[in-house]
């Protein structure tokens, strides 16, 4: 449709995804890749720097010129309630090899050409660096970076930058519960090679799942997995995830069955077609590439669903509705 022929798909783990660009969906038309320097800016009496898990940064290109307004306006989008971050420091990197910051006080010529060196900023270039603990900052960086490459027009959307997403976590912890979950869910098998970590609580979240998206320009377009196909590995699995043999036999019993008489190994590979429609076609919005979109009252115009389900209905199915 679009005439544009692509090369073999680049792949990349979730974890260089979220240490270089804090998202498991990156967008690759455009380089700004994070860059750690906590050791470098610790030990110089900044609070904020010395008391943080990450410090970590990218590399605007050409804009050690901005000014301070436009500056105030990026620490402002950084705080936004949809960011999550508690300010923003800047370095600018003058094209005369000067160097001006927002923590002048605590950093002199030296160690600010000591950040600029592991950040590979050049004159002319500006430096925005955030603190925190690490993923979150990571995800706040990741904002960040994309409002920087929409403010430099490195976002095109006549540009096509497909990627394979590769080798998540297979497992997540939860604080609030104090336990594991499935990131995806719990059919999801474990790379071949991880699968003896199962025997070992304590790498549990070194466990990598045998899971793989296809990302577009920043956006999730299709997502699967390999499959659990063994009836060991899957009762290992709900063990795992806190499945005592009897709660996972009453849940999945009819699965694990069917394993026992054997099963082929099988995956998937879901699409958002109307999302990918909607990168072809340049827009933001996939409301006018779904099939049957509701309205904003959550309405299907065509089915003119919801709507009254008759007595005969509800008695036939068993249901009761008492609405007061």
């Amino acid at each position: 449709m679009k005439g544009i022929e692509f090369d073999k798909f680049p792949r990349m783990t979730w974890h260089d995804a979220m240490r270089l660009y804090g998202s498991d969906k990156p967008d690759i038309r455009f380089g700004m890749e994070f860059q750690e320097v906590t050791d470098v800016v610790k030990g110089h009496g900044f609070g904020l720097f010395d008391g943080s898990e990450l410090v970590v940064g990218i590399v605007a290109p050409g804009c050690a010129e901005y000014t301070r307004k436009q500056l105030d306006a990026l620490t402002d989008f950084v705080k936004r309630p949809q960011v999550g971050a508690g300010g923003m420091v800047y370095i600018k990197y003058n094209a005369d090899g000067t160097f001006k910051s927002s923590v002048d006080k605590f950093y002199d010529a030296e160690a600010l050409k000591a950040i600029a060196d592991k950040m590979g900023a050049k004159a002319g270039d500006l430096m925005l660096l955030l603190c925190g603990p690490a993923m979150k900052t990571r995800t706040q960086l990741c904002a960040l970076r994309l409002e920087m490459g929409n403010q430099l027009g490195l976002r095109d959307p006549q540009k096509f930058a497909p990627l394979w997403v590769i080798d998540f976590p297979l497992l997540e912890w939860d604080d609030e519960t104090q336990r594991y979950y499935a990131m995806h869910h719990p059919f999801t098998a474990p790379k071949p090679e991880d699968e003896p970590l199962l025997d070992q609580p304590e790498r549990w979240g070194d466990i990598r799942a045998n899971a793989y998206d296809i990302v577009m320009n920043g956006t999730e377009v299709g997502g699967g997995s390999i499959r659990i196909h063994d009836r060991t590995l899957q009762n290992k699995m709900f063990h795992t995830l806190g499945f005592t043999d009897e709660s996972a036999a009453a849940q999945f019993g009819f699965l694990m069955d069917a394993f026992t008489y054997g099963a082929p190994p099988h995956a998937g590979l879901a699409f958002g077609f109307d999302r990918l429609c909607s990168i072809f076609a340049g827009a933001d919005s996939i409301r006018d590439f779904i099939a049957f979109p509701k309205n904003n009252a959550g309405r299907d115009v065509m089915s003119q669903s919801p709507s009254p389900i008759s007595q005969e209905q509800l008695d036939e199915l068993c249901i009761k509705v008492d609405v007061k």
